[in-house]
């Protein structure tokens, strides 16, 4: 079943989901020997520079809207695919998403835009950091616990048709 984000709802989810770092160095000390999953071209290309190595990385080859080349698929053992629209989470991307999460280096490639794919990533998994951008401010450092995947639910009901 696709989820389609309501009208109105897409400021609400621009509010971030965990802590807004800026800095590289503050983001390797966040991140140093965690299991790291990353939403997003510009914040799996940050982390592939510093040397980590993420679990997964969820990328629809854009930055900003604009379309990007980058070869991610050299740096990853597993590659898989999800088609999702713009403003829906697509049941392919959920199955693709629960998928990867049995690798240990896994690139999910997205064919369409993969912004709210951070929601069902997060409800996935046990524990853990999951990365996504905020563009123009930095990056957004989620660590996963039961309380926050509680507020995830809450947001999924509030702002999303079944």
């Amino acid at each position: 079943m696709n989820l389609i984000l309501k009208k109105g709802c897409r400021e609400k989810l621009r509010k971030p989901l965990g802590k807004l770092v800026k800095d590289r160095q503050e983001l390797l000390k966040e991140l140093k020997n965690k299991e790291i999953i990353v939403v997003g071209d510009k914040v799996t290309q940050t982390l592939l520079k510093l040397g980590l190595k993420p679990k997964l990385a969820v990328v629809d080859y854009k930055i900003k809207r604009k379309e990007i080349k980058y070869d991610y698929k050299q740096k990853f053992k597993k590659v898989l695919f999800a088609e999702n629209k713009v403003g829906t989470i697509s049941a392919q991307a959920m199955e693709k998403i629960k998928e990867s999460l049995k690798y240990k280096n896994c690139l999910l490639e997205i064919g369409g835009e993969e912004d709210l794919l951070v929601l069902p990533v997060i409800l996935e998994l046990e524990n853990g950091i999951i990365c996504y951008g905020q563009p123009d401010r930095g990056i957004i450092v989620v660590e996963i616990d039961k309380e926050k995947k509680e507020g995830i639910k809450e947001l999924l009901n509030e702002c999303f048709i079944y």
